[in-house]
């Protein structure tokens, strides 16, 4: 299995995801769609009593704006020889996840760049709509990261859960091409020892991938040890299960989950 067919969610500001995207789909000669997300305002209470000229203006200078960032990005893509094509996604505020969820199923693999706390944008729930309502894997690109893709070692965080295994297997086209892989376990309650972490390295072995495993105990912050473990290994990526849950339709980060987006310092692929 590979790569083959993958889509980047676009911004103003994607610089990092797109020259990340770009990588991905030269090294598997994968074709890459650059999607930019038109959030109409009609939808906000705020429009109702807005003028038509005023509103068609609002929409018209989103598209516009979404439009040279595709521009962009589908320039840098043909000049890496990479098969490319653009859209725009439009949705009302209260179906985002009703229209992109489905959009994104088609595709073998989602990115998107980190949330930028300084920085207003959609960047939060394309990820939570990705993750939760896509059923494909979802790779997010820190927004400071300047690298195209590597993938010389790649940690998988391992917890024996269905989002773990998932991610696991979603990410079979890097871990095969990656020359190591460390496959950690975090022990931080009072099921510990039942955490299969052989199991995964059994697994990878069996689809001729030698990983290492590695046990942390003594930890609460599990993203905070994931990280500090990235850093210390000198992970190009990290692999993990990403959790949340429904509310009213709309999707909720897990702790684990929120606190390695907030702080990431490596690509991170997750799944669900």
């Amino acid at each position: 299995m590979s790569f083959r067919d993958i889509v980047l969610m676009v911004d103003s500001s994607s610089e990092a995801g797109a020259r990340y995207a770009v990588s991905i789909a030269s090294r598997f000669e994968a074709h890459l769609t650059a999607a930019a997300l038109i959030v109409d305002p009609t939808t906000s209470m705020g429009f109702l009593e807005a003028s038509a000229a005023f509103v068609a203006s609002s929409l018209d200078k989103l598209r516009i704006a979404a439009q040279q960032s595709l521009r962009d990005i589908e320039a840098r893509a043909q000049q890496s020889g990479v098969s490319v094509q653009t859209e725009l996604v439009e949705a009302g505020i209260g179906t985002i996840v009703e229209t992109l969820g489905p959009r994104l199923r088609s595709f073998d693999l989602v990115l998107a760049e980190q949330p930028h706390p300084d920085l207003p944008g959609d960047r939060d729930v394309i990820i939570e709509t990705a993750l939760f309502g896509s059923g494909r894997p979802l790779l997010v690109v820190p927004y400071v990261w300047k690298e195209p893709l590597q993938i010389e070692t790649i940690m998988v965080a391992w917890d024996g859960s269905a989002p773990a295994a998932r991610a696991l297997s979603d990410a079979m086209p890097m871990l095969a091409r990656a020359r190591r892989v460390e496959v950690v376990v975090v022990d931080d309650g009072p099921d510990r020892d039942t955490i299969p972490g052989p199991d995964a390295q059994l697994h990878l072995k069996r689809h001729g991938i030698e990983a290492g495993l590695r046990r942390l105990t003594g930890t609460r912050d599990i993203a905070d040890t994931l990280l500090s473990q990235a850093s210390d290994t000198g992970a190009d990526l990290l692999v993990m299960g990403g959790y949340g849950h429904s509310r009213f339709r709309e999707f909720i980060l897990g702790g684990a989950t929120e606190g390695v987006l907030a702080s990431m310092t490596l690509p991170v692929l997750m799944a669900h």
